[in-house]
C-alpha cells in the first residue's frame, strides 16, 4: 500500500535512538517506503519501533552510517526514510548494502524455521486483507476508442479502443492510483484473456467463480510477464500473484 502523506517530519534531536551494533562506515544508497510489500508496510504501522539501517551519519554523533538503529515508527517514516537517512531494516536490504543482521547471525535453526513460518503465516494474512478490501471493488481504465466502430457512441462492450491497448503494466498502474496498491517487482499481474461479465461472478447461483477461472490460465513462471493485452471495451478478471496467495480483482475497461 502507498504512504500516507503526512504533514510535517520530526525532528532528529526529538527521537531518542537505541544502537544495537556498529559497522563500518560506508556510502549507501536509499530506499523509499513504497518498496516494501504490502504485509511489512502494516507492520511498520503497528509496530511500537522498528529496526533501520542508517545510511548517512546522524547529527551530533547519535549514529554512523552502516549502524543498525531501533528508532520510533513516526521518526523513521517521517524523518530518516523520506530523507534518505536510512533504509528499514528488512533481509533485503540488508542483502542491499552488503551486511548481515545482527539479530540473525547466531539464529538457530529452530528459531529459523519458526520466523519463516511466522513470515508465511503473515503474508498469507495479509493477502486475506487485500482479498476483503478488494471483494466489492471495481479497477476502471477509460479509454478512447474507434468512432467508427459499431457501439462507439455508447461504448458498449466490444467496441475495439484506439488508439492503444490494456496490459499488465496500464494495470499495475492503475491499481497505484485509484486503489492506492503498491505491487512489489515479483508480485504479478495475470489478465484474463476473454471478457467475463462481472454479474455472472458475483452470482452465486453460477457454476463458474472468479478462482475457477484462474485455475484455467497458465502459471507465470520466474520473471515472465503476462502478454495479454485487451483491445476491446469490456469487464475483465485480473490475478494478483502475491507472495502469501492469489487474489482476484475486477477490472472494466470503459469510454473515455
Amino acid at each position: 500500500m502507498s504512504s500516507i502523506m503526512l504533514i510535517r517530519a520530526l525532528r532528529c534531536a526529538s527521537s531518542p535512538i537505541r544502537c544495537n551494533t556498529a559497522i563500518p562506515t560506508q556510502k549507501l544508497k536509499a530506499q523509499t517506503p513504497n518498496t516494501l510489500s504490502i504485509v511489512q508496510q502494516q507492520q511498520i504501522r503497528q509496530a511500537r519501533t522498528v529496526r533501520v539501517i542508517l545510511t548517512q551519519d546522524l547529527d551530533d554523533g547519535k549514529g554512523y552510517a552502516g549502524e543498525v538503529h531501533t528508532v520510533k515508527p513516526g521518526f523513521a517514516r517521517n524523518f530518516l526514510i523520506p530523507r534518505k537517512k536510512a533504509l528499514y531494516a528488512i533481509p533485503k536490504n540488508f542483502e542491499r548494502v552488503g551486511i548481515l543482521d545482527p539479530d540473525l547471525m547466531a539464529e538457530t535453526a529452530e528459531e529459523r524455521a519458526a520466523r519463516e513460518k511466522k513470515d508465511s503465516d503473515e503474508d498469507a494474512k495479509a493477502a486475506d486483507v487485500l482479498r476483503h478490501y478488494l471483494r466489492n471493488k471495481t479497477l476502471t481504465i477509460w479509454r478512447k476508442v474507434d468512432e467508427n466502430a459499431a457501439g462507439a457512441v455508447v461504448g458498449s462492450a466490444g467496441t475495439p479502443l484506439y488508439p492503444g491497448m490494456v496490459d499488465h503494466v496500464a494495470v499495475r498502474r492503475k491499481l497505484s492510483k485509484q486503489l492506492r496498491i503498491d505491487l512489489e517487482d515479483h508480485e504479478t499481474v495475470q489478465i484474463y484473456p476473454e471478457a467475463i461479465s462481472h454479474s455472472e461472478i458475483d452470482d452465486v447461483e453460477k457454476e463458474k467463480s472468479m478462482e475457477e477461472y484462474f485455475k484455467s490460465m497458465k502459471k507465470l513462471g520466474e520473471g515472465e510477464e503476462c502478454q495479454i493485452q485487451l483491445k476491446e471495451i469490456g469487464e475483465y478478471l485480473v490475478k494478483l500473484s502475491l507472495k502469501g496467495d492469489e487474489v482476484g480483482l475486477r477490472l472494466a475497461i470503459m469510454k473515455r
